[in-house]
């Protein structure tokens, strides 16, 4: 087991931030700025994630790069689970999403870097780089 691996099994998160970038290149919020979130690792290797709209909601739908934002924001939630794996060479987690809210994410692969720096997770997405989560671990 990695580093990485060693120091996010069994352990739970709460969403600091989740940005992205809109169609013209300014930081937008797919469930706004006041968003709500929690990610769980289990010493299984079983990803849980789950993120809602904070009261704050007044996004651009329209203004979205992806479909998969554009759903999230319509819907006001996101949530997917399954298997993960981290690559600590290329400062990767892999997840096989098993369920998902967003029917175009499940049986896929859902790759992000993965940083820890500060006490805080930092997820991106290797496809989609502009959208970025800060997590903050629970203690």
């Amino acid at each position: 087991m990695g580093n990485l691996q060693k120091l996010i099994s069994g352990t739970t998160w709460t969403l600091e931030s989740f940005q992205s970038q809109g169609k013209n290149g300014e930081i937008v919020y797919p469930l706004g700025k006041e968003a709500e979130g929690i990610i769980a690792f289990t010493p299984e290797q079983i990803i849980s994630v789950h993120i809602m709209a904070g009261e704050d909601q007044s996004v651009d739908k329209g203004n979205f790069l992806t479909y998969a934002e554009e759903q999230m924001a319509e819907l006001g939630y996101h949530a997917y689970a399954g298997k993960y794996q981290i690559d600590e060479a290329a400062e990767t987690l892999d997840t096989h999403v098993a369920v998902s809210l967003l029917s175009s994410y499940a049986g896929t692969h859902q790759v992000r870097s993965v940083k820890l720096a500060d006490g805080k997770l930092h997820l991106s997405n290797v496809q989609h780089p502009e959208r970025k989560l800060v997590w903050k671990k629970v203690e």
